[in-house]
């Protein structure tokens, strides 16, 4: 039997959030319910070892249409996963799991690392992501404000 938990808020179309272990304090993304994940703008994508676990180190562009900042970011690797990607190609992804902050809520999630450099949005927030956390009001933006950093889980 699958629990379904009431969500805790209601989100529009576009949103700030925060990737707090990615030391990315703000960032504005596109709410997609027809994403199934989520998905980062990064470059230099590149995986490597550290105490016996995959890791993988990327670099991530702040700000559109020029990056204003760009942050070195590192992560441990959950999984590389197949995505079809806006085009309709299948194509392979690393994935990472991060806790990401949108207003007051923290929350984990699954965060495929693409090439999103010609996108308005450096990040794309999936269904799955949202799934028992929000409800999406498609007719509003930014409903939820600055990311609180001193938001709990």
């Amino acid at each position: 039997m699958n629990r379904h938990v009431a969500p805790s808020m209601i989100i529009g179309a576009c949103e700030w959030i925060a990737l707090p272990e990615l030391g990315i304090e703000r960032l504005r993304a596109r709410v997609d319910t027809g994403a199934k994940s989520c998905a980062l703008h990064a470059s230099h994508i590149e995986p490597f070892e550290k105490d016996g676990a995959d890791w993988v180190r990327f670099r991530v562009y702040l700000g559109f249409p020029k990056a204003r900042a760009e942050r070195y970011c590192q992560s441990r690797l959950k999984a590389v996963r197949s995505v079809r990607s806006t085009s309709g190609e299948s194509e392979k992804r690393y994935t990472i799991r991060t806790p990401i902050i949108i207003g007051h809520s923290r929350w984990l999630v699954d965060v495929t690392l693409a090439d999103r450099g010609k996108m308005r949005y450096r990040m794309l927030l999936g269904r799955k992501a949202m799934e028992n956390h929000a409800l999406v009001y498609p007719a509003r933006t930014f409903l939820q404000g600055q990311p609180r950093l001193d938001a709990v889980a």
